[in-house]
């Protein structure tokens, strides 16, 4: 399939650099656009209406993982850089971008942080999209020298630094409770703790997973530069199912109970769970690593209901919602979209309903 078929317009595109609380709006207030696929109608609503489309029992599947700062600095004989951390490798390694364009950059090199300098960064391989493959030792250090010394630098979307220091939690869903991902999951941000307790009271179940987002996520991964989808690849993501979530979701798929997946990081994690079974088998708890990459033609054997945001042109994020939904139906939700202006981009942008 073409790549250039998930192309349109971007004229009227408003990405914020900021979560909505801190534009002087509460969570749940963004527009939400409703494909509901057993009609092929869309429906253009607002957040707070999404209880009107759960059923009592219900499965709302949610990804507890939280944001990390991404950037630290180094230094090698030949000058200082920053180096941003994209996501991490099933066999220890890091993808990492290196900023100082005058740092020498090749295999071999090794880096030591000037924050805390038992922490070293060897450079292993040049990736695809100007992006490196690294070793940090002690890979320990990592995670609490971030949290500690370290910035936020996206790509596109540029976080005030500031805010990001002293209000954290705006930067994350209310039920997050796991350090780790290096980009926002951000389908969950729109929920308050007032509408998880209207679901609640509806008879809506909730469970939880946990992926760590990383390069997946990232504009130069997830932009399809190939000209066939096909020909595209993500990157692996760390992911924990544990008992008790995989009991529910058997349970709830027993009893013809839908499962809702929050987030293409739970659509990608419960999917990988089943991608080698039988449609009907029940799926196991497993800690572990996907690079499940789900376009056109993909059997769904566990998702029934898909949230998402609002995603880029030739994107994987948009492929895998027509994945879900029909190439056609959701391009023509995009054509609405921009027809229509004053929708939101992105990771703080307006959501997506896929029934």
């Amino acid at each position: 399939m073409k790549t250039e078929e998930f192309d349109f317009s971007v004229d009227n595109r408003i990405m914020p650099h900021d979560p909505v609380e801190l534009r002087g709006k509460t969570r749940d207030s963004g527009r939400m656009i409703v494909l509901d696929r057993s009609t092929s109608k869309i429906e253009h609503t607002v957040f707070t209406s999404i209880c009107d489309y759960f059923r009592a029992g219900d499965l709302l599947v949610l990804n507890d993982s939280y944001m990390l700062s991404n950037t630290l600095w180094f230094q090698s004989e030949s000058g200082s850089t920053q180096l941003t951390v994209y996501g991490h490798e099933s066999d220890g390694a890091t993808i990492v971008d290196i900023k100082g364009k005058e740092l020498s950059s090749k295999p071999g090199l090794v880096l030591k942080s000037t924050n805390d300098n038992r922490l070293t960064c060897s450079l292993i391989e040049e990736q695809p999209d100007h992006l490196w493959k690294v070793r940090f030792e002690p890979m320990e250090l990592l995670v609490p020298t971030l949290d500690q010394h370290g910035e936020r630098l996206d790509e596109t979307v540029h976080l005030d630094p500031k805010r990001w220091k002293s209000e954290p939690q705006a930067y994350r869903s209310v039920y997050a409770k796991a350090p780790g991902s290096l980009e926002i999951p951000s389908a969950g941000l729109h929920f308050s703790q007032e509408l998880l307790s209207q679901a609640a009271a509806k008879g809506v179940e909730m469970a939880y997973i946990t992926l760590h987002v990383g390069a997946t996520e990232t504009y130069a991964v997830r932009h399809i530069s190939a000209e066939e989808i096909e020909n595209h690849k993500v990157r692996s993501e760390y992911f924990e199912v544990d008992d008790k979530c995989a009991a529910q979701i058997n349970r709830a798929r027993e009893e013809g109970r839908r499962v809702i997946a929050v987030g293409t990081t739970v659509m990608r994690t419960l999917e990988s769970l089943a991608v080698d079974k039988e449609p009907k088998a029940p799926v196991e708890a497993q800690t572990g690593w996907t690079d499940l990459y789900i376009y056109p033609g993909f059997e769904f054997k566990v998702i029934d209901v898909l949230l998402t945001n609002l995603h880029r042109p030739r994107s994987s994020h948009i492929v895998l919602t027509a994945a879900f939904a029909g190439k056609d139906f959701v391009m023509r939700s995009y054509d609405e979209i921009t027809e229509m202006g004053g929708y939101e981009f992105d990771m703080f942008g307006d959501s997506m309903l896929i029934v």
